[in-house]
């Protein structure tokens, strides 16, 4: 039966359903990582997954092999069409229930350096733009007495398919699982649409209270939870490194220089890409790695230099994306010491190099 409580109130950023926008932003874009698993689900449940993405205005070799970003519009629009031509009306929260934290990447990764689960939360809502700028995830501590809220919503221009939200929310629960542990349990789930399958579904799902037509969309949780350790944070991120590297380098038979750049420019925004990070993940131990390089003339801080220098020119030709974040994506704690490696690499400011790709 479907709960008739109500959302404890928040102010701003309510939401109502609209048509589906023309004008969508030129930064629309998720990680194609956020369909991770929707090839063997739409196979599963007998439809064509290449059919379905194409409708959507989607690659199929890009989703397949889940490089690189796709426009988020059309990520929101392959969902609801599965949905719909596989008459699944739960496709949201069955494609939810193959993906958890690793699909953010590095945002992933520098969450789990966290010392907190709130303080996970927080990074994860301070770096959610670098998979997706569209996408947000606020922290509203103590909205009453030991209780706090973790809200998701895109942006505005987006549209809103129940498929979509059941997805995001679904994912966010196997986040908490990640940072909490699987006795991780919302006080309640709220999702701003009406319901068009069993609650008891959703209720199977969240292990919890779950009550529609909300101002928002998210959970209802112990603040107690967000104050708790990670679970634990140094297992964990070696899981989740050991799964990166592993994955980042399973179709590439290289040689040992190109292996480091491929980590390295994967591991740059979690500002955890030291020597021994990277060594530690190719399984050896940092001078052994040190010497491997050198015999072939390389070593781990030109690497390093040279990935960092060919990637911001790629950051910087996007005229839109603030500095500040292309130092941060470059793995820089100040944008300050990007200026001088810029002056060093091209003999000009961050800004003025961007004037000059601009032409």
């Amino acid at each position: 039966m479907q709960s008739t409580g109500k959302l404890l109130e928040v102010s701003g950023n309510g939401f109502s359903p609209r048509a589906i926008p023309t004008n969508i932003p030129m930064a629309a874009l998720i990680k194609t990582t956020s369909l991770s698993g929707y090839w063997d689900l739409v196979d599963e449940l007998g439809g064509s997954p290449e059919e379905l993405l194409r409708q959507s205005a989607l690659e199929p070799e890009a989703v397949s092999n889940l490089e690189g970003v796709i426009s988020h519009r059309a990520e929101i629009i392959a969902l609801e069409n599965a949905t719909r031509e596989l008459h699944c009306r739960d496709f949201g929260l069955r494609l939810a229930e193959r993906q958890d934290l690793y699909i953010l990447g590095p945002v992933a990764a520098v969450a789990l350096t966290a010392s907190s689960v709130g303080d996970a939360l927080e990074r994860i809502s301070e770096r959610l733009h670098w998979f997706s700028p569209t996408a947000n995830l606020r922290v509203r501590r103590e909205v009453s007495s030991g209780k706090s809220l973790i809200l998701y919503h895109n942006d505005p221009s987006l549209p809103r398919y129940r498929s979509g939200l059941e997805h995001a929310v679904g994912v966010l629960r196997n986040i908490m699982y990640s940072l909490c542990g699987k006795g991780f349990r919302p006080v309640e789930v709220y999702f701003s649409f009406p319901t068009a399958i069993p609650a008891q579904r959703y209720t199977d799902f969240f292990k919890a209270p779950v009550l529609f037509e909300q101002q928002q969309d998210g959970f209802l949780v112990n603040s107690s939870d967000l104050n708790k350790p990670l679970n634990p944070p140094s297992q964990e991120l070696r899981r989740l490194l050991r799964r990166f590297t592993r994955e980042v380098l399973a179709d590439y038979t290289l040689d040992l220089g190109t292996q480091v750049e491929i980590i390295v420019e994967n591991l740059l925004p979690t500002r955890n890409c030291s020597l021994n990070t990277i060594a530690a993940q190719l399984g050896f131990n940092p001078r052994t790695l040190q010497r491997e390089l050198a015999a072939d003339s390389k070593s781990f801080e030109r690497i390093l230099d040279s990935v960092r220098q060919r990637l911001a020119d790629d950051l910087l030709s996007n005229q839109e994306m603030p500095l500040i974040q292309v130092a941060a994506l470059l793995g820089y704690s100040e944008q300050s010491t990007f200026s001088r490696a810029c002056k060093r690499w091209f003999g000009c400011s961050p800004l003025q190099r961007r004037k000059q790709l601009r032409h």
